[in-house]
């Protein structure tokens, strides 16, 4: 029985360390087909936004066309809103920002403990941000094509890309 267990463990230790960059994957396949489904359902334009510094990944959906237009003020908001939060003494409490005219916060959501944003590739070169990335999804069901890689703290990664036609999103191990 020591054996048996002795041969389980290293088996077992391993299996939970990738546990973490899985369960961080899963996380964006979802938000991309939660944003895929929002964008087409509520005929919406829909935002994903990737923060590399909080390791957060958050659905914004655009409801006016005016908001619609311009992604970058949505990020522009959730970046002052973060370096408000950090530029705030310990214990005093920071309201954030409304969000701009029209604009939901579908789902927050922070990958896993240990489990980072390590890159984040796009056709369209203005899509980051002071660290956050963020993809748009329209109405159509089509998105702009994206490349995230997510490394854990044993620098596994895994990487995530988007087919901006087919909607699919193909995972890949290191």
């Amino acid at each position: 029985m020591m054996l048996a267990a002795a041969m389980a463990v290293p088996a077992f230790i391993r299996s939970y360390r990738g546990a973490k960059l899985r369960t961080s994957a899963r996380a964006v396949v979802m938000s991309h087909r939660y944003a895929r489904g929002t964008a087409v359902l509520k005929q919406v334009q829909v935002a994903v936004l990737y923060d590399a510094q909080k390791n957060t990944i958050e659905i914004v959906s655009v409801a006016d066309e005016s908001a619609a237009r311009d992604h970058e003020k949505v990020s522009e908001e959730r970046a002052q809103q973060a370096e408000a939060l950090a530029q705030a003494a310990p214990g005093e409490e920071t309201k954030p920002a409304a969000p701009a005219g029209g604009v939901l916060s579908e789902m927050n959501r922070a990958l896993a403990d240990g489990v980072r944003i390590a890159s984040f590739e796009s056709e369209k070169v203005e899509q980051e941000k002071d660290g956050i990335y963020w993809v748009n999804y329209y109405r159509n069901g089509m998105c702009d094509p994206y490349v995230i890689e997510l490394q854990d703290e044993y620098r596994k990664s895994a990487t995530v890309t988007v087919d901006p036609l087919s909607g699919k999103a193909k995972v890949e191990y290191d």
